[in-house]
């Protein structure tokens, strides 16, 4: 009677797999963190947003009921991937970045017929929606350095934000924590916030970096 042998299963598949997503994670952190070497008044971080700071953004958000989303300053896109794992098949996320390389990465990441990237600053955020025929988003994520932002341009993007956000939308943006911009004065998130929305709440998370502040801003 012939010996039966039994083959072990074959790992390299799944090594192969690891391998390929380690790769892509590291792609993603070298582009962001040397395009943002060159924009850091911009992006405010040499590092891409951690898993526990995206969580917090994105809790505050009813996906059952948004139907378009808007984020700005999607950088490589590691809150984009996560707010397409929650959305509806019928909703529709517009991802606004001013630098074009960040663009063309998150386009070659990520194959989503509900994601519509946008090349431009979000000062310009009503212009970009009325194009699309789009007047109020459901909620807004913004990743938006606004601490290292001049005092003309981040209230230009804040009107925008609350000029088209939904009335009972949702705005969530993070600021690093001990940020203060060269030549620029001390800059108080919440009290700015609260200039535009009714209630602003915050939390912070520690397991980022740098740690930031996550604030929920309703009108």
């Amino acid at each position: 009677m012939k010996e039966q042998t039994h083959k072990r299963p074959d790992a390299k598949p799944a090594t192969r797999l690891i391998s390929v997503r380690a790769s892509r994670l590291h792609t993603s952190h070298s582009l962001f963190f040397f395009q943002s070497l060159r924009s850091l008044s911009v992006t405010a971080s040499l590092f891409p947003s951690s898993r526990f700071l995206a969580a917090a953004l994105l809790r505050p958000i009813d996906f059952t009921r948004a139907r378009v989303i808007v984020e700005l300053g999607m950088g490589t896109g590691a809150i984009t991937h996560e707010l397409l794992r929650r959305m509806l098949p019928g909703a529709v996320l517009y991802g606004v970045d001013i630098n074009p390389a960040f663009i063309t990465h998150v386009q070659r990441k990520i194959r989503d017929s509900r994601f519509v990237p946008i090349l431009g600053g979000a000062e310009a955020l009503g212009s970009f929606l009325r194009q699309r025929g789009i007047r109020r988003a459901d909620a807004i994520v913004s990743s938006l350095g606004l601490t290292s932002m001049g005092p003309e341009l981040r209230s230009n993007i804040l009107g925008q934000v609350a000029e088209h956000l939904s009335r009972d939308g949702v705005l969530t943006q993070y600021q690093y924590l001990q940020v203060s911009a060269p030549g620029l004065p001390h800059f108080r998130e919440r009290d700015f916030l609260r200039e535009y929305f009714r209630e602003v709440a915050s939390e912070r998370v520690i397991w980022n970096l740098p740690p930031a502040n996550v604030y929920t801003c309703r009108l």
